[in-house]
Parts: structure tokens; sequence; C-alpha cells
């Protein structure tokens, strides 16, 4: 016979069995699981399946529910204007294709910003077929969205001044399992400035104008110039700090790149020292800044740095693919929300990493929009990268187009922002007709990338 302290116990233990929380919780546990695989199969970010493209929202009052056509705007001028266009200097025109190769040549340019060789047409990774000739653009031609296509401008801060010295415009294509990552050198001309520039005056320009939050703002407006002149459609950005690339360098567990000589430089008004050997190695957040950050050892200087950032870009897609599992995400996107200023929500970020991991990387291109040094006036003035209009207009066919059909010639930079009309030499760049060298990432895996040394 049992004690009544006993009884007491067992009908103690009882209620205790019944108020556990581990029931609950398990059932919580599970219900989460089953909501994140739902997250997994189900989720996709809203992208608009029909819209006014960027470029022609500010001239056309047409609706989502009518076709946006190339004749709901004024597009007088073709991609080469004639001298009958009295609104430009005859200077802008272009007598036959080989006058403007001439006059490029023929302007003083630097010994070290020779074109190399160009690198054979790389695949095409978005628009399948080649954009039509500027003389053959249809009025009627309708611009429709892709499905599953997506355009993000990523923007690298310096901590010493405030210029974006990293402008990379990323598009993925979801539906063919494809991507492009498209780098705009950080000394191209625009609209009277160097491109790196523009995020700065744009910010504080909202800051003075009383804005709550003038870094998101002066992103925007970063976003809206790139629309306007490259006729593209950016629909988010992120604006990543010298200290967030490092935590996340560091949280994916390091790159693993062949650095191709050893790199030395100090620079303490930017509080810069790079100290790297050459030889294959696992770069952590600080060494991987400097890599990407270095050149002073290379003959085409910042251009060369450009190039060598393809190398880390493409490195850092295999460790996203090979040293970061499907688990792993959530704490790495956490990451990057707490420390990069970003349009995307945690959900978007999440989707577009999860693409990034399933991505082939002989379906990723990593290329710079064509273009050439030069001096302002010549022999004299500010060092700029100058775009070549045609060469570009291609790219952006090729790689950052979002829409059905190709972005009409005569849309193309038509209020010319990417020169100077009345600087011979920026013209001449401008008019020159150049390729983009681009490279899959399973070619710069085999072969890295052509980077003239000191």
């Amino acid at each position: 016979m049992k004690s009544p302290k006993s009884k007491k116990s067992t009908k103690k233990q009882a209620r205790r069995a019944k108020s556990s929380p581990l029931p609950f919780l398990t059932l919580c546990a599970a219900f989460c699981l089953v909501l994140t695989y739902l997250w997994n199969v189900w989720y996709i970010p809203y992208l608009p399946k029909s819209e006014v493209p960027p470029f022609l929202a500010g001239e056309s009052s047409v609706t989502d529910e009518k076709p946006v056509t190339a004749d709901t705007v004024v597009t007088e001028n073709p991609l080469f204007p004639d001298t009958s266009d009295s609104t430009l200097p005859a200077s802008v025109s272009v007598a036959d294709d080989n006058s403007a190769v001439t006059s490029a040549k023929e302007t003083a340019a630097p010994p070290d910003t020779e074109k190399q060789p160009a690198a054979p047409t790389p695949q095409t990774t978005q628009v399948t077929t080649a954009p039509p000739s500027a003389d053959t653009q249809s009025s009627s031609t309708v611009y429709k969205r892709r499905t599953g296509v997506c355009n993000i401008l990523i923007a690298g801060k310096d901590d010493a001044a405030s210029n974006t010295d990293v402008l990379l415009l990323v598009s993925v294509d979801t539906e063919n399992g494809s991507a492009a990552a498209v780098q705009i050198p950080r000394d191209t001309y625009l609209d009277g400035y160097k491109i790196n520039a523009l995020w700065a005056r744009y910010t504080a320009s909202a800051r003075r104008a009383g804005s709550s939050s003038p870094e998101s703002d002066g992103m925007e407006t970063l976003c809206d110039t790139l629309e306007q002149t490259l006729c593209i459609r950016i629909d988010h950005w992120a604006l990543c700090s010298l200290s967030a690339f490092r935590t996340l360098v560091d949280t994916v567990g390091g790159v693993t790149v062949d650095v191709p000589c050893d790199m030395e430089y100090e620079d303490a008004a930017q509080n810069l020292s790079i100290q790297l050997s050459a030889g294959v190695q696992t770069l952590d957040g600080n060494a991987a800044e400097q890599l990407v950050r270095f050149r002073s050892g290379y003959v085409r200087g910042d251009l060369g740095r450009v190039e060598m950032q393809k190398l880390f870009l493409a490195a850092l897609l295999r460790q996203m693919k090979t040293g970061i599992s499907v688990l792993d995400l959530p704490a790495l996107v956490q990451t990057a929300v707490k420390y990069v200023k970003t349009s995307l929500s945690f959900s978007d970020i999440l989707f577009y990493a999860k693409a990034a991991q399933s991505l082939d990387m002989d379906k990723v291109t990593f290329l710079t929009l064509p273009g050439m040094d030069c001096r302002e006036y010549g022999n004299s003035g500010a060092w700029y990268y100058v775009l070549s209009r045609q060469g570009t207009w291609e790219a952006v066919n090729r790689y950052l187009n979002v829409y059905e059909v190709a972005v009409d010639g005569k849309l193309f930079d038509r209020t010319y922002r990417l020169t100077d009309t009345e600087k011979s030499a920026l013209l001449s760049y401008y008019k020159t007709y150049l390729t983009a060298d681009g490279a899959t990432g399973a070619e710069i895996e085999k072969n890295g990338v052509n980077v003239a040394l000191n």
C-alpha cells in the first residue's frame, strides 16, 4: 500500500507531465519546418509582369494596361545622329564606320591604356538574339518583361571619401539558370563627373532636402540615373561598406584565390595597408579587402583592379556553391541584412542566395562595360573612362535587358550624358565601337584573368 506522500508525488509528476512544454515546442518546431519547406518550394520575389520602362516613364502616360511601344516617346536622335540634327554639335556625327576609330587612335591616349586584343564574344546568358541595327528599329516595338529576370545594383562604398568605387550590375535569370555581373569602372564619365562620385552628391542633396534616409535616397537617385542613361531596369540595390564586405567574407568562411603577384601598398590617409603574397590562399575579410582594392602594381591601374575583382567574384560564387550549405544560408542572410543597406527584403536575399548556389559556373558571365581611358582635353585634364556608345548599347541588350525585345538604339543615352559634346577627345572614344571582353565563371576558374603587371 502506497503512502500518502508517494501518492502526492505521483500526482505531481502526472501534473508536470501534462503541463510539460516539450510537446508544444515539438509541434512549433514541426510547424516551422513545414513553413520553411513550403517557402523553399513556393516563394518567388515580386517582379512586375507589365510596366512602363523607367527610361520611358517620364515621357509617356501609358499605363500597364496598354503595351509600351517605342513610338510613345520622341526618338529624334538615332544611335549616331547626323549633321542635320541642329540640337547637337556636328562633331558628334559619324561620317563613316572608320572615322570614329581613326579619331580615337589619333587622340593622345596614354601608352599604358592600349586596348588588349578582344576576347571572343562571350556566351549570351540573357537575350539570345543579337540586338538589331539602329537603322532597322521598329516604331511598334513592345517592351514586356521576361519572367524571372531581375537586375540588382551593388555599390561598394569606401570609408574615406564616400565614393562608390565598386559599381556592379547583377542580372539574374531564374528561368534559365543564368546570370551576368557587369562592372562599371569607377572613372566612367557621366554628367560631367566620375561615376563613383555621383552617389555622394545625390546623398548630400537628399540630406540638404531634409531626407530621413539620405543614403537610401542617394541610391534610388543613382538607380534612376543609370536607368535613364543606359535604358535598363534596376529592380533592387545594395550599398555595401568596406566593414560589411569584410564581415560577409568572414561569414562565408573566406574565399580561396590565386593571388597573381606580391601586393604591397600603404596609404595612411585611407587607413589602408596591403601586404599579400602571391599564390593560392584562402583570404579572410581583411585580406580580401586588400585584394580587391590593390591597383598600384597593374599597368592599367584601376582597370587592372576591375579585372582582379572578376577573379574574386568568381571565387566568391564558387565558395557560395561549395562552402555554404542550405542550412547556413539564413545566418549569412541575417548578416547581410544587418550590415548591408539594401532595398531587398530578407526573403528576397535568401531567394537569390539560393539561386546563386544552383548556378553553373559556365552560365555566369563577368564583364566590364566597354570603353577606353581618355584625358579630358586630349593631352591634359582629368582622366576619365569613356564608354563606347554602341558597344555599351549592345552589352546592355545582351546582359542587362529585362525585356523580351532589344532596347531601341534611338533611346540609348539620348541626352548624351556619357560624353561631353564640347570635348573632341571624349567624343572620339564615345564614338569608337568596342565590344565587351566577357568571360564565364568557368573560364575564369580555368584561365584566370588577363592583368598586365608593372
